[in-house]
């Protein structure tokens, strides 16, 4: 789209398409390795591959081309999509969006919330370096600081930015500002610019200051390039003006006074480093630069803060590079010997936007009014900014240690995982779209871990802060890799995700414990992580169930049974928190009692109990159940969806923050997907804009924005770790998703499409009927097609799906033994995988002795005999012996008469033994409830007395740790039974799904006689 108007433009010494796998500048480039990234070597010269790197090639002299910049055009019209050939969609991205508080607000937005927190600077796909304006923050009324697009003064252009990040110290670390008065730069600074006067477009921005200094910024991964354009010298003359740029490394966006540091190098350079971070509250981090002009330079340096100065005369237009680094400022020289070794800052500009659009032609679109296709490129585009390339061109990166490690061969290091925010929409959608890199993000995590202890939760420069509840780097790694992002040490990281889920005191970076012992340790012990935890804990079981329900899927993938059947069943905590009475999520007590009122972003992280309520998604048949039916989950649906973009405490629908993000398409569930096709296109067309505030809520590096691309192509991830869509209806009427081997694609045809036509009237995937709105990921990695028949009116196209749409709940066993989920015996003298109390049978480090047990009569798969009922005896080969009592539905493959239903099991946590329903189903329809009660395996340590409800069936004289140390502490099994309907077949048996006093329940045998 730019104009060069000389003929020294340099070549681009590496193309496009051998940078990102796919074509380079023309329109009709082959985009064959599209998604399949640089293949790199490490080493003193080499390349850590699977990046977006940007490296242009020049003369070695400081010449520039002198191109015109030019505003940015108007969109191309759109153009039929063919196979395999690109389209310019760089014109369709408006990097503003975001910038301005949201054109359709939440009422009480999260903090931060109230604007995207978006930058308009210049950047790559995931770079290091991200070059943008600074405005002040509105007299320290808005935060976090970044480019706020009210203000009216740039105080400068730091060369790092967090993307819609929600705490200060998002990073904006070494602002650079070109000036003719060095005391004016900084916040203090007077209004100096309009934005008529600036432009920004992928890899490229532009202003002109009021003092007529213009400055242009481009990029590479790990480099920034900026053309300082300052006045004619005649007009410097007669003013008696000095142009200077002011380079400052004792301050960054969000800390007003830093350690700095900064020397000449040459006639021509500087170097240094500035101490960033703090994100959060999280540490701080060193980052090193390395700069180079187009001409000797005079720099004033005092205390961190360098004025520079030069002649202007022949040459008005100073040009600098400058390349990061956070191993050392030798680094961030060799990157930017590396990847920016010429002067031609129109060729690296270029390449910068080639790079942007090969990304962008990942999904091609036809069809759509212009402003639709504005909102979606400029999604897509905000939807790759994070996380970002850490390691240097040597491969060397700062690890979660602090030490120096060296990525492996072929591969990148990233940071700034927002684990909380993007686990949901955007992981899945890199993961798709670009498994390399993705593959790549996900063995960063690993690395973490090694480093660390454990998967980081939310994660800035080489630390954890811990921030946000649950674990959710957990579902982060697992939902990239049943999206395709496999290429990782995919085994060790659920030896990390198996660790994090059985360990309460777990520690990354040293800087506290995971939310607070207690917190975990009650989620293990309990199954609900207790209000008496405090802030925030009414949503800490929904977070943990969540990471449990990610182990679970890794665990299958990778072959491991029994981690498997433990964490799925562990996934059901949520119903514990589950109130019958007002059918909703809500905070408990340690005492089984309820909060009724809790207070949103206080009992329950930045939303409300209604909000809360619809997360479930991977168990949507049960939470539906739960609610009362498909009609009573649809009424309420309608009228949660009453507003849009509610903000935390109205009880509504709040697409701006993310726990809301999936309930949408739960009516998909409910046997009316037509409602799910009407919300999502009611929210993208009156929510989601093409301006400044066309955000609804701050991006979470970008979050928000990956759930509009999905929504636009009527696709969405909504059983996180699952790789499998459920479907809307497009807004294009072609969308093309060409897969990262580069050889197949995924075309949506959508005869019909219109702003208000969402309704979908027929499905066909290749060219087969399909009348349910669900696909699998497996189904459409071939070359595939979804055909859609939209319109404007209802459909009743999937009606009758509702029952077969996946859902992943206890409800499908046909034995006990095929329910185990728990690990309860421990052998004497030996410990239990990695000591974990999460393997024991409390799961808080105790349980039953084999040995002991067998001294009282039970051998693993042999008979327990008790009040005339056999029972067997779980074998354990499973690795699993027992239980935990959460819900479960048993089916009888063949159905039997009988008048006793006999259990036995025993409690844990239990003060007094707990109640719960159990519920025995017949082949009549008919049913009965019953109590089930159980006492404490350990009498409480010894103090308590057998109810009449329970009989003890076995005595065992001791218990084993976690250790396997056994103590003097006695451990029983209760008998427990129901007399039932002999003139009537059992067909199933469902367990309780919570009890009344918060205690756990668990069943090692069931018979019936």
């Amino acid at each position: 789209m730019m104009k060069i108007h000389r003929t020294r433009v340099l070549a681009v010494a590496l193309s496009a398409a051998s940078l990102f796998g796919c074509g380079g500048g023309g329109s009709s480039t082959s985009l064959a390795g599209l998604g399949s990234g640089a293949a790199g070597s490490t080493g003193s010269a080499g390349s850590a591959g699977g990046e977006s790197l940007v490296t242009v090639a020049g003369t070695g002299s400081p010449t520039d081309t002198a191109a015109l910049p030019v505003k940015t055009a108007a969109p191309p019209p759109a153009t039929p999509v063919e196979a395999f050939t690109k389209q310019s969609l760089t014109g369709y991205v408006n990097p503003f969006v975001g910038t301005a508080d949201a054109t359709k607000p939440a009422s009480d937005p999260v903090p931060a919330g109230a604007r995207g927190g978006t930058f308009p600077g210049a950047t790559t796909p995931f770079g290091m370096v991200q070059w943008t304006p600074m405005t002040p923050s509105n007299g320290g009324t808005d935060h976090p600081v970044g480019y706020i697009y009210k203000e009216k003064t740039i105080i400068g252009f730091p060369l790092t930015q967090m993307s819609g990040s929600g705490c200060d110290g998002n990073e904006g670390e070494l602002p650079v500002m070109p000036t003719f008065d060095t005391a004016s730069v900084g916040p203090g600074a007077q209004e100096n610019f309009d934005h008529k006067d600036e432009e920004a477009s992928p890899g490229y921005y532009k202003v002109t200051l009021k003092d007529g200094v213009t400055t242009e910024l481009t990029a590479t991964s790990r480099t920034g390039f900026g053309r300082f354009t300052y006045p004619a010298q005649s007009a410097l003359d007669s003013t008696r003006k000095t142009p200077y740029l002011v380079i400052d490394a004792t301050r960054t966006n969000t800390i007003a006074s830093t350690t700095g540091a900064i020397q000449l190098e040459g006639k021509d350079g500087l170097s240094g480093s500035t101490v960033g971070g703090n994100f959060c509250g999280a540490r701080t981090y060193k980052l090193y630069f390395y700069a180079k002009f187009d001409r000797e330079i005079t720099a004033t340096i005092k205390g961190g803060k360098a004025n520079v100065s030069f002649a202007t005369g022949s040459k008005p237009a100073v040009m600098m590079k400058i390349g990061l680094s956070y191993v050392s400022s030798d680094n961030a020289r060799k990157n930017l010997e590396k990847e920016s070794p010429g002067w031609s800052f129109d060729t690296v500009r270029t390449a910068a936007s080639d790079a942007w659009n090969d990304r962008l032609n990942a999904i091609q679109t036809r069809g759509g009014t212009q402003t639709e296709r504005r909102k979606f490129y400029t999604a897509l585009y905000h939807a790759l900014l994070s996380p970002n390339i850490n390691s240097d061109v040597t491969g060397d990166y700062i690890g979660f240690d602090q030490a120096v490690h060296q990525v492996q061969d072929g591969r990148t290091q990233y940071v700034n995982f927002s684990n909380w925010d993007i686990y949901r929409s955007l992981m899945p959608l890199t993961g798709m779209l670009f498994p390399r890199e993705a593959s790549d993000m996900m063995q960063s995590l690993v690395n973490d871990a090694d480093q660390c202890g454990a998967i980081p939760r939310w994660a800035p420069v080489n630390s954890d802060q811990g921030i946000m509840p649950g674990d959710s780097g957990v579902p982060t790694v697992a939902g990239a890799y049943a999206f395709g992002a496999t290429n990782f040490d995919a085994k060790k990281a659920l030896g990390y995700m198996t660790l994090v889920g059985n360990k309460a005191d777990l520690r990354c970076t040293g800087s506290g414990l995971r939310d607070d012992a207690n917190r975990m340790g009650d989620y293990l012990t309990r199954g609900y992580a207790a209000k008496d935890n405090g802030w925030w804990a009414g949503s800490l079981t929904f977070e943990f169930a969540t990471a449990d329900f990610a182990t679970s899927q890794m665990a299958k993938a990778l072959g491991d049974t029994t981690n498997h059947r433990l964490f799925l069943s562990r996934s059901a905590n949520w119903k514990n928190q589950f109130n019958t009475d007002r059918k909703q999520l809500l905070p408990r007590f340690r005492d089984g009692s309820w909060m009724f009122d809790p207070t949103a972003n206080a009992d329950m992280v930045e939303g409300n109990a209604e909000q809360y309520t619809w997360m479930s998604a991977y168990d949507a048949r049960g939470l539906i159940g739960l609610v009362g039916g498909n009609a009573a989950v649809v009424t309420r649906l309608d009228a949660f969806f009453q507003d849009l973009n509610a903000g935390m405490n109205k009880p509504n629908f709040y697409v701006g923050n993310e726990p809301s993000f999936a309930t949408p398409w739960l009516y998909n569930w409910t046997g009316t997907p037509w409602r799910t096709q009407k919300v999502v296109r009611d929210v993208i067309n009156t929510v989601f804009f093409d301006d400044a505030g066309g955000l609804p809520g701050n991006d979470d590096l970008g979050a928000v924005s990956s759930w509009y691309v999905w929504a636009a192509m009527g696709l969405y991830p909504e059983i996180q770790s699952v790789g499998g869509l459920t479907i809307g209806s497009p807004v294009f009427d072609q969308v093309v998703i060409r897969w990262a081997d580069g050889a197949k694609k995924l075309t949506l045809d959508a005869s019909g499409a219109g702003t208000n036509a969402p309704y979908i009237q027929s499905l066909k995937l290749d060219g087969q009927a399909i009348d349910m709105p669900w696909v699998w990921l497996a189904d459409l990695k071939k070359e595939s097609t979804l055909g859609f028949a939209l319109g404007t009116g209802e459909s009743q196209w999937g009606k009758d799906s509702a029952a077969r749409m996946p859902s992943f709940g206890l409800d499908g066993f046909d034995s006990l033994d095929a329910a185990l989920s728990n690990r309860g015996i421990g052998v004497d003298g030996q410990a239990t995988d990695r000591s974990l109390e999460g393997y024991t049978f409390d799961m808080g480090g105790w349980s039953y002795s084999a040995k002991a047990l067998a001294a009282a009569g039970a051998t693993p798969g042999g008979t327990v005999s008790f009040n005339g009922i056999d029972f067997t005896w779980p074998d354990g080969k499973a690795g699993l012996d027992n239980m935990v009592v959460q819900g479960q539905t048993l089916s009888f493959a063949k159905p039997q008469a009988a008048g006793t239903l006999a259990l036995l099991g025993s409690a844990t946590v239990a003060s007094t033994a707990p109640t719960g329903k159990l519920t025995v189903t017949y082949t009549d329809g008919t049913s009965q409830g019953f109590d089930l009660r159980f006492d404490d395996w350990t009498l409480g340590g010894g103090g308590g007395k057998v109810g009449a409800y329970n009989k003890v069936a076995l005595t065992t004289d001791h218990r084993v740790d976690k250790s396997g140390k056994a103590d003097t502490t006695k451990a029983f099994v209760f008998y427990w039974d129901a007399g039932l309907d002999k003139q009537r077949m059992v067909k199933s048996v469902t367990l309780p799904f919570q009890t009344d006093n918060g205690a756990v329940m668990h069943v090692f045998a069931m018979t019936l006689k």
